[in-house]
């Protein structure tokens, strides 16, 4: 019997050899592989929607780095998620925090219905949904090493990432599409007398007239009750002209958060049909501390652990923050391109991202995990040099495709090298570390928020990429080049 202080071997089951989509024959993987698509879907759509309308709503930089940070803020709690991953039914993990995140999505239509969405309650509600996502991210992940092993794991994990790349490509397109469709650029305001003499100089207020202004502060005139408008030069005051951009920015995200409410309902089906035999909580014959401390030192003893652990929190602090922060302000204030050009962006990566999930798919190499993942980290972080220089919104979308295909191959063998190195009892610890190294995204999206006012986004993302990059080279020498398999 293997003993609990040594990683798990990752085996090659027989049968599984020539079925490269094998993991999907198994129906409580195919539940699983359903939830997560659904979670993939909304977590894009949210993460465009959030950027695009905590910047029109502020037009700040800081504002977008920081709002978009707090989702991350709850991975501090990852080594007691972990734990709670390891002592609890995971299962109903997965039911209780997904139930409590369709909740918080509820809470938005609400105040979306009353017209008091505003930048505060989107820095609550994304802070509280961050704790929620910090508990069931590890016991969404280890479950997959509860329902498949060896070869099959590797394809699942692969499956997972193409599932979540092609919601990489659809989840931004369809949020931008919603925004650009239902957003500002379609609301008019009509202004009664009294507004007009509260919004505009009183000497320039014609009485008898009807007025009439859109979000972009251009006021026209009606002397004939509405059947014909002209242009009048009057402007709106600057406080009145935010407020008007306020309610149109809020306007555009209403149909957007009724989908995401549908498929956070899609997601707690599918869990309500996982079948699982029932696991012994091995974690809960001792203290919490106890499992703590007993998960740390394991990863800490093994190079291929503590070595995809600290990559993971590398690429967290320096290059997710252009994903999940900085690209709303590079299609807006560098290529010119408003909200559908955003979405473009976003698809552009997560095709990159889906072909590399083709790519491990076909290669399944277990062997290999420490030496691809390296690759992959170094070609991420080198992409993201390139991406800032490109003066053409056209180049920056291949480019995008490359750096997706790099973050999936750093990606996926990170996750393979953490679940194939880790034993069965400490899987649920070791993935709760993972889970808090997204924590330095919060600094990360933050800083760079407030660098961006200083130097620009292009040269705030050069410098992510650079200290990035010096950590791969410190930590290169450590990283397993062959793995057991």
């Amino acid at each position: 019997m293997r003993s609990r202080s040594q990683p798990a071997t990752i085996s090659t089951p027989p049968e599984a050899s020539h079925h490269r989509l094998g993991a999907l024959r198994h129906r409580n993987f195919r539940a699983l592989w359903y939830a997560f698509t659904a979670a993939s879907l909304a977590q894009r759509m949210d993460g465009v929607i959030l950027g695009w309308l905590v910047l029109e709503l502020t037009d700040s930089a800081f504002m977008v780095g920081l709002v978009g940070s707090m989702r991350f803020l709850g991975a501090m709690l990852g080594p007691l998620t972990g734990v709670v991953a390891d002592r609890c039914d995971r299962r109903r993990v997965l039911l209780a925090s997904m139930l409590a995140m369709a909740a918080v999505v509820v809470v938005l239509l609400c105040l979306l219905a009353v017209r008091r969405l505003d930048v505060w309650s989107l820095f609550i509600a994304t802070t509280i949904w961050g704790v929620l996502s910090a508990i069931h991210q590890p016991a969404q992940q280890t479950i997959q090493a509860d329902i498949v092993s060896g070869r099959e794991l590797v394809q699942g994990i692969a499956l997972m990432n193409t599932a979540m790349n092609c919601m990489a490509i659809l989840g931004p397109a369809l949020a931008g599409t919603l925004i650009e469709c239902c957003g500002p650029a379609s609301q008019v305001w009509e202004w009664s007398e009294d507004d007009m003499l509260l919004a505009l100089n009183k000497e320039d207020y014609t009485a008898g007239r009807f007025y009439a202004a859109s979000d972009s502060g251009q006021v026209v005139a009606s002397r004939d009750r509405g059947m014909s408008w002209s242009p009048i030069p009057l402007v709106l005051p600057e406080a009145m002209l935010r407020g008007l951009k306020a309610a149109g920015a809020v306007a555009g995200v209403q149909w957007a958060y009724l989908v995401l409410l549908a498929l956070h309902a899609v997601q707690l089906w599918n869990y309500l049909s996982l079948r699982l035999v029932q696991r012994p909580p091995t974690a809960a014959r001792t203290s919490v501390w106890q499992n703590l401390v007993a998960g740390m030192r394991y990863s800490c003893s093994h190079p291929g652990l503590w070595t995809a652990l600290v990559l993971a929190g590398m690429v967290n602090l320096v290059a997710f923050p252009l994903q999940f922060g900085l690209l709303p302000i590079f299609a807006r204030d560098v290529f010119s391109v408003g909200a559908a050009g955003l979405g473009l962006l976003g698809s552009a990566l997560g095709l990159g991202s889906l072909l590399g999930s083709f790519l491990m798919a076909f290669i399944g190499s277990v062997p290999r995990a420490g030496r691809l993942m390296l690759l992959g980290t170094t070609g991420w972080l080198m992409l993201l040099i390139v991406f800032s220089l490109m003066p053409s919104f056209e180049i920056a979308l291949g480019v995008l495709v490359l750096m997706g295909m790099a973050q999936t191959l750093s990606l996926t063998n990170m996750t393979v090298l953490l679940l194939g190195t880790a034993s069965s009892e400490m899987r649920g610890r070791v993935m709760g570390l993972r889970s808090l190294a997204v924590a330095p995204l919060f600094l990360g999206g933050t800083v760079a928020g407030a660098a961006t006012t200083s130097i620009g986004v292009p040269m705030t993302t050069i410098i992510c990429a650079v200290i990035g990059l010096l950590i791969v080279l410190w930590v290169a020498p450590w990283i397993p080049r062959a793995t057991e398999g």
